[in-house]
């Protein structure tokens, strides 16, 4: 039986800073082919804005994320959705084949992209926002609120977030990487 390529591919390279994690890709975005596209979406402007990256990029720019030593990776590859609650449960099988390339491309920072999503994904419950006690492989993990326009009622937060993310990514490391890699 041939399987069937996935709406978004996972966009992931080994050892780097922080790999996001989404559930799924937005109807949006899987139309369009480009993770985060949605019109509401604040992911990028909110990368840009902790100072992930030096300028503001387009959806179109996502397979360039590795160059700023970021990832992203959905845990449904074959569902899109607007809505997260809307999503089956996971089966044990998808959970791990996604904890399985994580571990395999092996980043610093996990970033599970809502409290819905770490649960998907772990199984557990999230009862904080920020930095997780378990780690996922060798990699720390870290837990924002979603970025989805849904969330705009918390956008002060959000950004503190990501900001802390980024403070916490990059604490251990020159200012140099910080700059996008060759």
């Amino acid at each position: 039986m041939e399987e069937r390529a996935p709406l978004l591919p996972d966009i992931l390279a080994r050892g780097l800073d922080v790999v996001f994690v989404g559930a799924a890709p937005s109807l949006w975005a899987a139309q369009v082919g480009h993770y985060y596209a949605g019109p509401r979406n604040r992911f990028w402007l909110l990368l840009y804005q902790a100072g992930f990256t030096p300028r503001l990029l387009q959806p179109e720019e996502d397979v360039t994320l590795p160059s700023y030593g970021i990832g992203l990776v959905a845990l449904f590859h074959h569902i899109a959705s607007n809505a997260n609650h809307l999503l089956p449960e996971p089966s044990p099988t998808q959970r791990e084949q996604l904890i399985e390339r994580l571990i395999e491309a092996a980043p610093r920072w996990v970033c599970y992209n809502g409290k819905d999503v770490y649960r998907m994904v772990t199984g557990e419950e999230c009862r904080r926002w920020g930095e997780q006690k378990e780690r996922l492989g060798l990699a720390r993990t870290f837990v924002v609120i979603s970025s989805s326009g849904r969330a705009d009622g918390w956008g002060h937060e959000r950004l503190a977030l990501y900001k802390e993310l980024y403070d916490c990514v990059y604490s251990t490391h020159a200012p140099e990487s910080k700059l996008p890699r060759a």
